[in-house]
Formats: C-alpha cells, structure tokens, sequence
C-alpha cells in the first residue's frame, strides 16, 4: 500500500497535507535551531506518533539516530492503526531504524532515556490532561535533552495568548527555548499552529 499519513480531525486531506508540509519546515528549522546537523548518534522519542509523519521528518533529518514511535493508536487522526504506521514506515524504507511502543502518554513509565522528544498535533486531544504527558515526557528525557512540540493553541480569551496558559502550567518542569510559528498564520485568530521548543528543568 502507498504511504498515507492519514487526514487531520475537523481537516480535508487538502488541508492536512498543506499543514504537514509546513510542519517539515518547522521542526527542520527546530532541529537546526539546536544545533544539530543530523550526524548526531542521539535517541528520538516520537510522542504520539500516529501514522509516522514527524517520525519520517525525524529519521529523514536525522540519518543516526534510534527512533522510538509511542502511540495508542487512537485519536487525532482518522483510521490510525499501528498497521498504517508499518506500512507507512517499510514504504518510507526505514522501518527497521523505528521502535515501535503501543502505549500512551499518561501511562508511559520512561526514564532519562532520550536526546530529543518531537509531538505533533497531540497533546490538546487529551485536553486538561495533557499536563500529566508533559511530566511523563519530562521524565523520559535526559537533562541535556529537549521537548520540541508543534500542536494547535487555542485562544479562549482575546487578551492571553494562547501558548501562555501551558507554558505557565509547566514553567516548574520546562524552560521554553523558543517558539515558532508559520509566517501566514493570524495572531488572533481562535486556534493557532505553533512549535513550542523546551529543555527539561533537572
């Protein structure tokens, strides 16, 4: 079966594949932004990886790095399974370089194991919740680390910044390095795509 990173909730497959696309330049521009080259003999944490997208952007990126793929394949994305993610990862031709973990970020009992955790378009399906994955994924990462998270951002409130609520929930377990956002997207408009770039408070 060809390579099919699925269609986004309340999104066409137009629109999923226009935001993937400047998903790949993004998390691209993270990694550098870091310092990386893509040599680096590091271990990557796709958190919520779903049908392989940012792990593909990952493992494309980063050409020696272990890539770990957690996710309860349920969710964000319309028909995610762990048999898309496969086949998506053997047509991509790097199926054998991926761990895959069928379990979900408020259960995952990870410790000071990775370089680097990449999310996209995850946590704010879990909703109130999610402040329970930051910690377990503050937990996975090694204090050197970083926590690149790229999710949509919504603005309850026409004076507070939508990133601002998060980023004070988990400001005594992440340091924000920096953010960014696509170039064409509107400061007010109520939902908003923004890459969040932390390292773990130790």
């Amino acid at each position: 079966m060809p390579v099919d990173f699925g269609i986004y909730h309340h999104s066409s497959r137009e629109e999923s594949e226009k935001l993937r696309n400047i998903s790949k330049i993004m998390f691209i521009e993270a990694f550098k932004k870091l310092g990386y080259n893509g040599d680096e003999d590091i271990n990557i944490l796709d958190a919520g990886a779903g049908s392989g997208f940012v792990t593909y952007v990952t493992a494309s990126y980063f050409k020696n790095a272990e890539i770990t793929d957690l996710d309860n394949f349920s969710g964000s994305l319309i028909d995610n399974s762990i048999e898309r993610l496969e086949n998506n990862l053997r047509e991509l031709g790097i199926y054998n370089r991926i761990n895959i973990i069928n379990d979900d970020l408020l259960n995952m009992k990870i410790k000071n194991n990775f370089d680097l955790v990449v999310s996209n378009l995850v946590l704010h399906n879990l909703g109130r919740r999610r402040f329970i994955a930051y910690k377990n994924i503050k937990m996975a990462l090694r204090c050197t680390g970083h926590f690149i998270n790229a999710d949509g951002f919504i603005r309850k409130n026409i004076f507070v910044e939508p990133l601002k609520k998060d980023v004070s929930r988990i400001s005594n377990i992440f340091d924000v390095e920096f953010a960014m956002e696509p170039s064409d997207q509107k400061k007010n408009a109520p939902w908003r795509y923004i890459l969040v770039c932390m390292r773990p408070i130790c």
